[in-house]
């Protein structure tokens, strides 16, 4: 028997110095290595043989990491998303390995989608309920009125197509043969659908995209197909260079502009009244290879666009024409992103900084730190305490912040055996300090009269 998944949508009600990133520059900014024109940090979650595994970053547009999320296992990023008026970072987190490239083993694992704030703490977790499986990696949308949007694929013993919401679309829409999107059996079932991304949009109506049956679908509440734009049935006429196919990451934007990524990022203008689709302008990557899968187009408020080039592993800003501003590449094929988002973004983490303390000699001290995810810290300041007062510490050095570890030296003989770092933000204020450390490894914490002088977030 012939054993497919059901590609279904699903709402729920919401109630350091061991990692280290970079990123070259293809086509650098204008104002390379400082890149202060680009505003805000780079989330994504590099997959493959050479990118770092099993997390997500957050990078500075200077090529340097912020955060590396550890402690959730194989995750993937899903940039900011507003929860209860604020921003909060939304990842996807799967219990086990994926299975597939197809998605992301989530008929086979149970997985969650978890909302993190600026401390990185975990203020929800949400995931599918009653499908026998968890949600997907493909999808999670918070709407404002506190649901989530995900996708999931169960399995189906029958030779049976279902859209839970799905349910209009016979398989004869599908450009991926069985064999090429599965096999058709109960161990590896023909993906013949392939939802890649939903919208909910305001009017209470679905953005979904099919990759493999190359269409956007429109669909009401109900469940009822509004329009199809792109595929074998598709209701539109496409003007020159509108035309896509595998698509990925559909987004409506102001009810007539539509972003997608497929080999290019496109911008079209719709109008579902006319029945039409043009091309406004297509961004291309940095070196015109085409991407074979994934990707994401993001539009910023100042017209220009991010686009996440999916299975090449690179991004890239391109201004209000599509034309390349710069490319950031962060691996070799056959790495990858799913999506990647720039997104401004604060946060001090309630962990303390890091610190780890090495010496060539009695006198010559070398002292690591690094605090994962703190975005404020600009510079690192050395402390030292005696055997007799551990807790009584005296500010040795201070070293600017360049990377996400900071190196900090102390020569001298003053018979420190304890040290300890202090993050300071740009005015000199005190953000966190570290435990006080030994070349032992003895550990203990701040003392009670260190105070942090920066306001809370």
């Amino acid at each position: 028997m012939l054993s497919s998944l059901s590609a279904s949508i699903f709402l729920s009600v919401l109630l350091a110095r061991h990692a280290r990133a970079s990123v070259n520059y293809a086509l650098a900014p204008s104002d390379c290595p400082a890149n202060s024109q680009v505003e805000g940090y780079f989330f994504y979650s590099p997959q493959g043989a050479v990118a770092m595994q099993g997390g997500g970053l957050i990078m500075n547009p200077n090529g340097t990491m912020v955060y590396y999320a550890t402690g959730f296992g194989q995750c993937s990023m899903r940039g900011l998303q507003e929860y209860e008026g604020a921003d909060h970072l939304a990842i996807w987190v799967g219990d086990g390995s994926p299975v597939t490239g197809r998605h992301g083993s989530g008929y086979i694992y149970i997985y969650k989608n978890l909302l993190v704030d600026n401390t990185y703490s975990v203020v929800e977790n949400v995931t599918v309920t009653n499908l026998g499986t968890g949600a997907d990696v493909h999808e999670l949308q918070i709407t404002p009125n506190k649901t989530a949007v995900m996708t999931a694929y169960p399995t189906q013993g029958e030779a049976v197509f279902t859209w839970k919401a799905l349910d209009h679309v016979d398989p004869s829409e599908c450009y991926a043969a069985i064999g090429d999107a599965g096999t058709g059996t109960v161990d590896d079932p023909w993906d013949y659908f392939h939802i890649n991304s939903i919208q909910k949009n305001d009017d209470g109506n679905y953005l979904i995209s099919s990759r493999h049956c190359h269409t956007l679908y429109s669909v009401n509440p109900d469940g009822d197909i509004i329009w199809r734009m792109g595929g074998m049935n598709c209701n539109f006429t496409f003007g020159p260079g509108a035309n896509y196919t595998w698509q990925h990451h559909a987004r409506i934007h102001n009810w007539t502009t539509l972003s997608l990524p497929f080999s290019q990022g496109l911008l079209l203008n719709y109008d579902d009244s006319a029945m039409t689709v043009s091309l406004i302008n297509a961004r291309s990557p940095f070196n015109r290879t085409a991407t074979t899968a994934q990707g994401s187009v993001q539009l910023l408020d100042n017209g220009d666009s991010i686009v996440g080039w999916g299975a090449m592993p690179s991004y890239s800003q391109h201004d209000n024409d599509g034309n390349i501003l710069w490319s950031a590449q962060f691996g070799l094929v056959p790495d990858s992103a799913y999506r990647v988002f720039l997104h401004e973004w604060t946060a001090r983490p309630t962990t303390p900084p890091s610190i780890q303390v090495s010496n060539t000699s009695s006198s010559n001290i070398t002292v690591y730190a690094w605090w994962n995810g703190a975005t404020e810290v600009t510079a690192w300041q050395l402390l030292g305490s005696t055997t007799d007062e551990p807790l009584v510490a005296s500010p040795l050095v201070v070293a600017d912040k360049l990377d996400f570890e900071t190196a900090l030296t102390f020569t001298g003989d003053r018979g420190y055996a304890y040290f300890q770092v202090a993050a300071m933000n740009a005015d000199g204020e005190v953000l966190g300090f570290s435990d006080f450390t030994s070349l032992n490894g003895t550990t203990f914490a701040k003392a009670d009269n260190q105070t942090i002088t920066a306001a809370p977030l």
